[in-house]
Formats: structure tokens, sequence, C-alpha cells
């Protein structure tokens, strides 16, 4: 735990979202997850309860138990009693599809750092938060995590959203902020660091359909990890956790980091 100004955040809690949907928040945040051994995920998405119809599990027991036996107390260790484990070897906490997991979402962000914390022991947790708006569930679930990862699309248009938040965004998170470049558009890393002023920990690479294909739960097959963007994903969950204090032990990432920096120009 660390304090910033008024508030605590977290270096054990990772969010991962985005400012506008479908960027591909969720699979990142899943990657991760799955690098980053003892994690867990919870999918803490107002708009969410995708994981349980990828991976045909049952979203029960999940998010909705979990804040359902938080609310009765004692919540030290809770979270590993409300966890179902993929085929991937990932712990998650899943949310059901519907209006039911966004009243689950409210319960959880308005909990905090606190409920997370008690809930989760020692575990290093994954919140897959959606999308990071103003007053909204996401925002202030990042504002609990030590850090916050903003999946973009490198296109002007997305970048130019990012950028208009970027200075209450700044001013709400405590964390450290990053952004992770996912999808087709003609901007680099290099780049997008430099006119933002945020580092960029990673790119998702385009067209790999098997890693893509497994992430999706449509794909399952041995070496699963190799595949690019799995391998992506891992480099993230490497580099996050370079960043965290010593005492807290990195993920191991075989092979080379991916990602290559190529200089473009992003307008304003």
């Amino acid at each position: 735990m660390r304090r910033v100004g008024e508030r605590w955040v977290d270096e054990q809690v990772v969010a991962v979202g985005s400012v506008k949907g479908g960027t591909g928040a969720t699979t990142l945040a899943l990657g991760v997850a799955a690098g980053w051994p003892g994690a867990v995920l919870v999918e803490a998405d107002p708009d969410g309860g995708d994981l349980a119809a990828r991976f045909g599990h049952h979203p029960d027991p999940g998010l909705v138990s979990l804040v359902a036996a938080a609310r009765s107390g004692g919540t030290a260790g809770l979270l590993h009693t409300h966890v179902q484990r993929l085929r991937l070897d990932v712990d998650v906490v899943l949310a059901p599809p519907g209006d039911t997991v966004a009243v689950a979402v409210q319960a959880l962000a308005h909990g905090g750092t606190r409920l997370m914390r008690q809930a989760a022991g020692d575990a290093t947790v994954v919140l897959d938060v959606g999308r990071v708006g103003h007053g909204g569930p996401g925002l202030a679930m990042a504002t609990m995590a030590g850090d916050v990862v903003l999946v973009v699309r490198p296109t002007l248009e997305e970048l130019i959203q990012v950028q208009a938040r970027l200075g209450w965004l700044r001013e709400a998170i405590g964390g450290r902020l990053w952004l992770a470049l996912s999808g087709p558009g003609p901007y680099q890393r290099a780049e997008v660091a430099r006119t933002l002023g945020v580092e960029v920990v990673g790119e998702l690479p385009r067209n790999d359909r098997s890693g893509a294909g497994v992430l999706a739960g449509r794909l399952v097959g041995r070496g699963w990890r190799r595949a690019r963007l799995p391998r992506a994903a891992r480099s993230v969950a490497l580099r996050l956790a370079d960043a965290r204090p010593q005492q807290v032990a990195p993920p191991v990432l075989p092979g080379a980091l991916a990602g290559r920096e190529l200089m473009t120009e992003v307008h304003r």
C-alpha cells in the first residue's frame, strides 16, 4: 500500500481498461493474469460478463457471490473462494452477463482498496475495469490500483480521445499510468509515448489468430503461451512487475520482449 494525497493505492492491484470500449482490454487483462504466476483476474467491467461464455463456465461462484459474501463480513482471504480456474490455468472471478454485473461492480468500487486487499490476501489482482469514464466505477477502481493500463488503438481519433482526458486522469489516478497499443493504426509506441507523455507498456500484435483464439476460448492446444499475443501480454506483466517495489516477485518471461519502437508522428 502507498499513500497518494488523501487516498491509498495498492501496489498489488493492476487495473486494465480503456477510454472507449472494444479495444481488447479484457483480452489483455486475461493475458497479463495468465503470464503472472499466482495472479487473480477479477472481471469488474459493468458491461462485461464475457469470460464465462468464452470458456464454458457458469458465472457462479464469481463476482456476485464475492460481493454478497463481503457484505456479510469476514473478507480476509475471501477472493480465492469465489474464483474459477480457466483451462489457461488462470484463476478468475467471473461476472454474469446482463445488468446484475453493474450492481456488483458498483458495490466492489464502493468497497475500494480495503475490500480488495482483505479479500485477495497476498495475491496480485488484475482488475478488468472496462471503460474508465469520469465518475464511473471503472475510474473508482482505477484509483485504487498501483498500475493502470489503458488499452487504445493507435489511430489519430483514439489517441486524441486519450489526450483530451489525460488532465483529469492524472489528477484522479494515484498509481502509475500506462498505455497499451492494440489493433491496426499508423502510430507506434515511441511517438505515442513522446507525444502524450505516457509510457507505452506494450503492443498487442495484429493478426495473431492462434493467440487471439486461445484467449477468446475458441482454441486449445499445447504451447499456446508461445503465440505472439500471449507473449506480448506476458511482456506487459513483466514490465509492470519491474516497476513495482522489489519485494513483489516478477513473473517469469521466457524469450525476448515483444515490440519494436518505430518513429511516426501523432498530430495534436
